[in-house]
């Protein structure tokens, strides 16, 4: 009796269902079922092209995983095979990985600690694992990495958020690769589920909602057509002053509904005015800014957005990740005009407004949502 009941609690599936939205776009639709020893489940993701992909994790007793396999169908009409396999064997101190490569494959093995996981941005099944590992090793805070493909892994933790009995999870990267991607902040109920997922605040901000079921059958046809691309795609902006061009690059992300300012963009934190990346400022000459000496050279350029005014900040750590500021490398902070503007910007803008008969000044100027703000720009 005891055997078959331990065979009937083996077989048992538990099943849930995501909707994974960025504002008013739904990026993925997502389905699971697991049982003690596999998880397996499929999404389709609009992100940056329309695929359908299909996962499947073998289990270990402690809830990591061993071995995971993904199968990705092409079903867009963008160029590319139309099916791909990667997996990923772990053991304790390695994995093994064997991804596609043009019309054929590679393997590699990759050092990782114990407690990795394979990673997948906006794949929920896998994030719940996760978290139903660390709150299985019955501590508040828990070190895991994460294994996107044959590179180096990411290190990170979950913890809970609001002492023991705490339903509420926050997972962040914080070494590797993706150090400084998160926080993702989630509630996971007793039977293990995560109920809702946010990554309000981080670099990936988007809403995760537990449905009862996706028409999984419909989406593939529903978004085939309909990728979204790159969410913040990099821009330039140029301008001669006084025979000398100036430029920013920076990430340009979209309103999609949201509240911008006070909401997506906190008040009163520094901002990296813009996604992804830092963004940069070069000027091959010397400058005065909002009255600050700025001399030739390349810069990360930042705004300290607030209700009562906001800094414009240029900082000379250059080439790093929108999420590393050190304020002790400030060069300059200066005060910014702000204004509101009738209609929303629906992607944020950095540009240039030349000076009416001044060859040697302009304006910079930060336009999203309904708010524009710039600073005044002259040749020293």
């Amino acid at each position: 009796m005891v055997a078959l009941l331990l065979a009937m609690t083996m077989t048992v599936q538990d099943s849930g269902a995501f909707v994974v939205r960025l504002g008013v776009d739904t990026l993925s639709l997502e389905q699971y079922r697991r049982t003690a020893t596999q998880l397996r489940g499929e999404y389709v993701i609009r992100l940056p092209r329309s695929v359908h992909r299909i996962y499947t994790a073998d289990l270990n007793p402690d809830g990591s995983i061993r071995r995971f396999e993904l199968v990705t169908h092409n079903i867009g009409s963008e160029p590319g095979p139309r099916e791909t396999k990667t997996s990923i064997d772990l053991t304790r101190d390695s994995a093994v990985v064997t991804s596609p490569r043009g019309d054929s494959t590679v393997t590699a093995k990759v050092a990782v600690p114990k407690g990795t996981f394979p990673f997948q941005f906006y794949v929920v099944g896998l994030m719940e694992q996760m978290g139903r590992y660390a709150r299985g090793t019955g501590k508040d805070s828990v070190r895991l990495s994460a294994l996107p493909s044959a590179t180096a892994p990411s290190g990170g933790y979950i913890k809970r958020r609001g002492g023991a009995t705490s339903d509420t999870l926050v997972f962040m990267f914080d070494d590797g690769p993706f150090a400084g991607v998160g926080p993702f902040t989630f509630r996971m109920d007793r039977q293990g589920h995560i109920t809702w997922l946010t990554g309000k605040g981080s670099t990936v901000q988007i809403e995760v909602q537990r449905v009862a079921s996706v028409p999984m059958a419909q989406a593939g046809p529903m978004f085939a057509n309909r990728p979204l691309g790159l969410l913040s795609p990099r821009d330039t902006s140029r301008t001669t002053l006084a025979g000398a061009d100036l430029w920013v690059d920076y990430g340009r992300p979209m309103k999609r509904g949201r509240v911008i300012f006070g909401d997506v963009v906190p008040w009163n934190s520094v901002w990296r005015t813009g996604a992804n990346a830092a963004t940069q400022f070069n000027t091959p000459v010397d400058l005065v800014i909002g009255g600050a000496k700025v001399p030739a050279g390349r810069y990360t350029l930042w705004t300290l957005p607030s209700q009562t005014g906001w800094k414009v900040i240029f900082n000379q750590q250059t080439g790093q990740w929108g999420t590393e500021y050190h304020e002790e490398q400030d060069l300059a902070r200066v005060d910014a005009r702000v204004e509101t503007l009738a209609a929303a910007v629906e992607q944020l803008f950095i540009g240039f407004e030349p000076a009416p008969g001044n060859a040697s000044a302009t304006t910079m100027t930060i336009l999203w949502d309904k708010t524009k703000v710039s600073v005044p720009v002259s040749k020293q």
